[in-house]
């Protein structure tokens, strides 16, 4: 009698269970991870995009339109010159300028330069019936290489950097455009697009040494703040000059045994990690910031403040950039039909943009604080959807990508505090980590629709000796993923993470089948298999949470 009363209390208690999850699975549930008294240390993400997200992207009237200057709509003629007379004219302008696209077809075939500041590209719509910008030769075509990637082009000659195929009968170096340029090149007038090699460094304009900080706090010390005044924009750097055994790469990868790569070592004269930082105060020696610090700030990693040249308040929206239907050919040998490409650019703007056919549509380096929003990718295949190269705060939102991507959405090489956020893939997903010292990033209420077997969206870039493929602390919170095959037996789908990306956070990622989910070393997992987050967002929660208070 008495085995057969623990037998049905072992039956009640495994229903039980059972209906637990079910339930569970059927209503809201919060993150552990969210507790005020949770231990688990979560970045804070709400600082991204363009004024810090706290301000939405002005609506701007024309005050030039480059029908004036010759570049006539639906035509079949070549726009160029006419386009580039009318941004000629548009840099001559002090004040703001929206230089305004009709609706219509337009064709251009040379690079675009936005080089000042207060300058929005407007055209009448993203669609087939708006502005279209018709490109018709690849960037490798124009007979030049753009003296902003000269520099590029040693360092790429000097490494030998080429793409292997033997099986396809592929070995070619790889193509200046693989990751740089665009036919809209924002940037200003001669400043380096990104830095490669040592013999192109110029002395910094440093402003001050910083002698104190803690990560996530607002306040720092420095020696002297004679230099410096509330509302400057500056850069502050950490370097490694200890090598190899740093406690500078200890503190970014958490600690944890993992393989890292030489670059982390072998240019102690450069920075190892940036972050481009608004001043709101200044008391004696001790700084206020509008942005929480990345990390601890330390005598050792040889804090320094330093002057940055950028441009703002730059704006592209309502164009949709179209490319011939040429076949893709190969990874990293792209010939650069390549949209928009943004370098050293703060708190501006891409929105209601859409791409057809290209390799990439939209790239960037050395920005800080851009919103990417109501974004479009569709065609034939590509290398890059929306890329973040080697940026801060970047915030990307609404992008769709409806085409087959390389790496879909992308935090590449030196991508930092960056986030995607309510965008959706529907072929061949891939949430792209590039190695390189990429880390404390987001994806965040990501759909992805997936239609084959055996595949990983969790997608690893770069090369060996800039491993690991991510720091520490980067998140990727409510991922949807939808499976488009048959699994009879509702099988548990064995997905796998990125082995040497240390510390993740993997929050609410679920799917139409059971997942199983190796990721490491020591990530924070939470949540997998169970859809209805409370926390949609963590990007929104944050922020709402932030300017509540």
């Amino acid at each position: 009698m008495k085995n057969k009363i623990n037998k049905l209390i072992l039956l009640i208690t495994i229903l039980f269970v059972l209906l637990s999850c079910v339930v569970d699975n059927d209503h809201q549930w919060t993150p552990k991870i969210l507790d005020d008294n949770s231990e688990i240390f979560l970045p804070n993400f709400s600082f991204a995009g363009y004024q810090w997200g706290e301000k939405e992207i002005p609506q701007l009237k024309p005050t030039l339109n480059v029908s004036d200057y010759g570049a006539i709509a639906n035509d079949g003629k070549d726009d160029t010159k006419a386009l580039l007379k009318a941004m000629k004219a548009a840099h001559k302008i002090d004040e703001p300028v929206v230089l305004k696209f009709p609706s219509g077809k337009f064709i251009l075939n040379d690079v675009l330069y936005i080089q000042r500041s207060n300058f929005v590209l407007q055209g009448s719509g993203s669609r087939e019936n708006g502005t279209i910008i018709y490109i018709s030769k690849p960037l490798n075509e124009l007979g030049r290489i753009p003296e902003e990637l000269i520099e590029l082009e040693e360092y790429l000659r000097l490494n030998n950097k080429r793409q292997r195929e033997p099986k396809r009968g592929i070995d070619e170096p790889f193509s200046l455009y693989a990751w740089s340029g665009g036919y809209i090149w924002v940037g200003p007038k001669g400043e380096r697009a990104k830095t490669y090699l040592q013999k192109y460094n110029k002395p910094e304009n440093e402003l001050a040494v910083i002698t104190s900080g803690k990560r996530g706090e607002h306040n720092f010390t420095v020696k002297n703040s004679s230099k410096l005044s509330v509302g400057m924009l500056i850069r502050i750097n950490w370097y490694n000059k200890d090598g190899e055994q740093s406690s500078l790469i200890e503190h970014m990868y958490d600690g944890k045994d993992i393989q890292i790569g030489s670059r982390h070592w072998e240019s102690p004269e450069m920075p190892l990690i940036k972050q481009e930082v608004t001043i709101t105060n200044i008391i004696g020696n001790r700084v206020t910031i509008k942005e929480p610090l990345m990390h601890d700030l330390k005598p050792e990693w040889f804090n320094r403040i330093t002057e940055w040249n950028y441009l703002e308040q730059v704006g592209i929206e309502h164009i949709r950039f179209e490319f011939p239907e040429d076949e893709y050919f190969a990874h990293h040998l792209e010939a650069g039909y390549n949209a928009i490409y943004f370098t050293n650019a703060s708190h501006s703007w891409i929105k209601d943009v859409s791409f057809k056919n290209g390799d990439s549509g939209f790239i960037s380096d050395v920005c800080s604080n851009c919103t990417i929003e109501n974004v479009t990718i569709e065609g034939r295949k590509y290398h890059y959807a929306v890329q973040f190269g080697d940026v801060y705060n970047m915030l990307a939102k609404q992008i769709y990508v409806n085409a087959e991507i390389w790496h879909s959405l992308s935090f590449n090489t030196g991508a930092r505090s960056s986030v995607f956020t309510n965008c959706k893939v529907t072929v061949l997903p891939s949430l792209d980590q590039h190695s390189g010292a990429n880390h404390q990033n987001l994806f965040d209420n990501v759909k992805l629709i997936e239609n084959t077997r055996n595949r990983s969206f969790f997608y690893v870039g770069g090369d060996g000796y800039w491993a690991p493929t991510h720091g520490a602390f980067s998140t990727f919170w409510n991922v949807e993923i939808e499976y488009n095959f048959p699994n009879p037996n509702n099988d548990t789908l064995k997905i796998k993470g990125v082995h040497n990306g240390p510390s993740a956070r993997l929050v609410g990622i679920h799917a139409n089948y059971p997942l199983s989910i190796t990721y490491g070393p020591d990530a924070y997992i939470e949540g997998i298999n169970r859809k209805n987050i409370s926390v949609v967002s963590l990007y929104n929660y944050q922020l709402e949470k932030r300017i509540s208070r």
